[in-house]
């Protein structure tokens, strides 16, 4: 949908937008047959929105070099200084057009035409808008009805997108993109789409190899393995359920494909549609459809105006069309072969079953360049860029293509292509986007230019000149960049009937300095038998995987030469070149040229039922979400468990019972809405509405989640620091961590500051009286916390002497204490009498029993008491035996 701002005012000012082109008006200019009115309308909120009708005109005369447009349009005076303007006229009507131009000899003439601009149909909708989305149950039957309600429509005439029907209604009954075109008596339309899906409707296949036709018949195809299935890593925290098997390590294997009609030394263009299906290709003269029939005009007539001998002057891309489904509509462009203007024709794809027919054709956009076209993906995916190169001068051309229309712009950079042999070859980017290519030849010497190019702001700079060091002619011809963008292969292509040497050649671009670039270009191979022409990595397919090869293509032949590793740098032996005798067979016969390759932007296949998790540790709750489907549908999804549990909701949180493998089983049902609930705006009354709902689908999903083994922590609640002790003893903290293999510990105060030590270390000391934290991981990637308290508070301590000597050096019962309180020790004979108590440890026993040391032997005794700081833990008893020796 273009919506009308300010800064688009201004761009559609400039555009070069060309709309149903059908012949040329040759001696004065070209106008676009089909003239409408702006189509600008009052959208949601009364923003202005709309599709833009421009009215085309383009100056044939290549001789005129100025130009002074007036389009006799009185609400809009505006003038056009340019060969290729366009005016957006407000009011249906007949218009008086005149172009002054002055020629290069300086010639002023003027021109008149008259152009009748129509009007628009009522806009069609679908559920109220321009472009709708609607999901049905798979049994309904749905029709598709542009103007429900609305009366003074039936004068007007219908075509609808995929099927080409003309009917006002069409019944549909499977998912997809629908639209349609809805013409006024005077042949100006608007469109409307509607992506339609049928609840849980299984997607379509995708749409095969990509395959390239060139040359005389010859086909190239890319096979693909498959690849290895990655199996799902059961560890990981976090994933899918009912994915898509992943794959790696696919190889693509070139192989000659079927044969083809087409006959061209050049070259050839090619398109994919959105489901990655061959759309069309052309040899600049035919256009032949996805079963090599010809694609014809309304009057049955095929043949078109390009010119099937530029080198690189033909290229197919997808109209970008307004309120339309992508992509229906393509535009063939060319430079035509009698006038050298780049001009394009338009296949339309709702005609002929879907196979395609030309409605419009030899619309010129660009006057005055080289055989070198090349296009590129914008970067928002909204439409392309056509790169050109004006003959002459340094001039480089881009012409964007997006649903607005077309717009050209020009830039002042690099080589100028101002010698013969400059208009033929190639001109590539990397596959990034953000280099430039050109070949060229200057003062008779073959060079490549590289830019570096922005794609968000269409900026060229730091042009870079490359002499190859190989005069022309033979003319330097194929350009291909390595898929990593550091290297650059050239051709130098060398006809052997005039006894030129072909050659293939690799320039290390990475180095940036020119001399050092030239100094080092490596020659992959020559010859003086056979001639090299345009190089080209493949497949082309922006969603392929695996290593790219590099082609070459060499003439006459029924194989063609490649590169098997690109990115390398060095020899042939390094590159893995394989010669034209160890080339691919292509069942044809091979011309200068590769085809121009382009991909629509393709369908993504989604809507189906999925579910993902996010935590898999034992002893902690896993995540669970899951996606409903058929949406905006209403959904019920229900989760059951091994152990029985069951749970509601898109998202629930479960901890799974056991380690290992546990099942789960998603049930998703999908209810028919009430019709009423679109009407009555109530939250209220939609709740009570869902009683009367049918049931449209249940989906029942089984897969496993692998749940892994957690830490577990025996860290003491409490532990304690004696702060009397000079110097004070530490609190030693251990953690007895089970639950794994291997752990990790991190230790840290209440607020967040981590202590010393390593990550191994499962012990930890502290002085201060504090609460300390500790997280541990185990080699599961799983963690857990605890804390500990560490208090301040002295431990009771004891020593009791194994013995001593009455009448020795050690004459008494010693014993070594701190910290006790209520002390009460007994000492016993081996009769068990008592000969010895004190409730005064300082008190000390002699051995003595009423002044009479006792008989040496072994002494039983008894120590209770409690702990000076810790009287809550009751009385404690120490109970031992010493030795009282002579």
């Amino acid at each position: 949908m273009f919506r009308l701002t300010r800064k688009n005012i201004i761009k559609l000012s400039i555009l070069t937008l060309a709309t149903f082109g059908a012949g040329q008006s040759w001696g004065q200019f070209y106008v676009s047959p089909k003239s409408c009115v702006l189509d600008i309308t009052a959208g949601a909120g009364g923003a202005l929105e709309g599709c833009p009708n421009a009215t085309y005109f383009f100056d044939t005369d290549l001789d005129s070099e100025s130009w002074v447009w007036d389009f006799g349009d009185p609400a809009n005076p505006t003038q056009a200084t340019t060969r290729n303007p366009q005016h957006f006229y407000s009011t249906p009507g007949d218009y008086q057009v005149s172009l002054t131009m002055i020629s290069k000899t300086g010639i002023t003439s003027t021109v008149t035409k008259n152009v009748t601009v129509g009007g628009l149909p009522q806009q069609p909708k679908f559920n109220g808008v321009t472009s709708a989305d609607t999901t049905v149950c798979d049994s309904d039957a749905l029709t598709l009805n542009p103007f429900k309600l609305s009366v003074g429509t039936s004068n007007y005439s219908y075509l609808w997108f995929p099927g080409g029907d003309t009917t006002k209604t069409i019944d549909v009954d499977s998912s997809g993109c629908y639209s349609v075109e809805v013409f006024s008596p005077d042949g100006c339309s608007r469109t409307a789409k509607i992506n339609v899906k049928f609840c849980y409707e299984e997607g379509g296949g995708g749409g095969g190899n990509e395959e390239w036709f060139f040359g005389k018949g010859a086909t190239l195809e890319f096979q693909s393995d498959g690849g290895v299935e990655i199996p799902r890593d059961s560890l990981d925290p976090e994933g899918d359920f009912f994915a898509d098997v992943e794959r790696d390590s696919i190889t693509i294997s070139p192989a000659a494909g079927r044969s083809n009609p087409l006959d061209s030394d050049v070259a050839t263009a090619m398109v994919y549609g959105p489901s990655g299906s061959l759309a069309f290709y052309s040899d600049g003269k035919n256009v032949y459809d996805g079963n090599d029939e010809p694609i014809l005009d309304a009057n049955g007539v095929g043949f078109l105006n390009g010119n099937n001998t530029a080198s690189q002057g033909l290229t197919i891309i997808p109209k970008s069309s307004c309120n339309e489904c992508p992509h229906h509509q393509y535009y063939v462009f060319s430079k035509d072969v009698d006038t050298g203007l780049l001009s394009y024709s338009v296949i339309d794809l709702r005609y002929n079953e879907g196979m395609g027919q030309i409605v419009e054709r030899d619309v010129p956009v660009a006057a005055g360049i080289s055989d070198k076209v090349t296009v590129l993906p914008k970067p928002d995916e909204t439409g392309f860029d056509i790169f050109t190169h004006e003959l002459g001068n340094n001039q480089i051309q881009i012409i964007g293509v997006d649903s607005v229309g077309i717009q050209t712009t020009e830039t002042a950079i690099g080589i100028l292509q101002d010698e013969v042999d400059s208009k033929t070859g190639y001109t590539v980017f990397n596959e990034g986007g953000t280099q430039m290519a050109q070949s060229g030849v200057i003062g008779g010497d073959n060079v490549v230019e590289v830019l570096t190019y922005d794609p968000d702001t269409k900026a060229f700079s730091n042009p870079i000149t490359i002499n190859l060091g190989i005069s022309a002619p033979p003319s330097v011809y194929g350009l291909s960049f390595s898929p990593d963008g550091n290297l650059l292969y050239a051709t130098i292509s060398g006809d052997p009937a005039n006894g030129e040497t072909s050659y293939l050649l690799q320039i290390p671009i990475f180095y940036t300095d020119p001399a050092i670039i030239q100094a080092n270009i490596l020659t992959i191979d020559q010859s003086n038998t056979e001639q090299f022409g345009a190089l080209q990595l493949g497949p082309i397919n922006p969603n392929s995987s695996g290593e790219k090869f590099l082609y070459m293509a060499v003439k006459g032949s029924d194989k063609i030469a490649y590169l098997q590793a690109p990115d390398e740098l060095g020899g042939p032996a390094l590159v893995g070149y394989n010669d034209i005798n160890k080339g691919i067979e292509v069942n044809g016969i091979v011309g200068l040229g590769f085809p121009s390759v382009t991909y629509a932007n393709q369908e993504q296949d989604g809507g189906g039922a999925s579910a993902n998790y996010s935590g898999n540790c034992f002893n902690s709750a896993t995540a669970l979400e899951a996606q409903g489907i058929c949406d905006p549908m209403r959904n019920e999804i229900s989760w059951e468990f091994e152990d029985g549990t069951t749970m509601k909701g898109e998202n629930v949180n479960y901890t799974f019972p056991k380690l290992g493998w546990n099942r789960i089983k998603v049930i998703i049902k999908v209810f028919n809405k009430s019709p009423l609930s679109g009407i009555i705006d109530s939250q209220v009354i939609d709740k009570l509405l869902e009683a009367t709902e049918t049931e449209c689908t249940q989906v029942v999903l089984e897969d496993s989640i692998y749940i892994k083994p957690s830490p577990v922590s025996a860290l003491p609640d409490f532990a304690y620091v004696c702060t009397r002790d000079f110097p004070v003893k530490k609190a030693k903290l251990y953690a007895a961590v089970t639950g794994g293999d291997t752990f990790t510990y991190s230790w840290g105060t209440a607020t967040g500051v981590p202590l010393g030590g390593n990550a191994s270390d499962s012990i930890q000391e502290v002085i201060a009286p504090s609460v300390y934290t500790l997280e541990v991981e185990n080699n599961f990637e799983c963690s857990t916390s605890d804390e500990i308290e560490v208090l301040e508070g002295c431990e009771p301590r004891v020593f009791f002497p194994e013995a001593f000597t009455p009448l020795g050096q050690n004459p008494q019962f010693k014993v070594q204490y701190a910290y006790l309180d209520e002390v009460n020790l007994k000492v016993f004979n081996r009769w068990g009498e008592l000969v010895f108590e004190t409730e005064n440890l300082d008190n000390q026993w002699d051995g003595r029993v009423k002044g009479k040391v006792q008989a040496p032997t072994l002494y039983p005794y008894v120590l209770t008491y409690k702990a000076l700081d810790f009287p809550e833990r009751g009385v404690l008893k120490e109970i031992g035996s010493v030795w009282v020796l002579k």
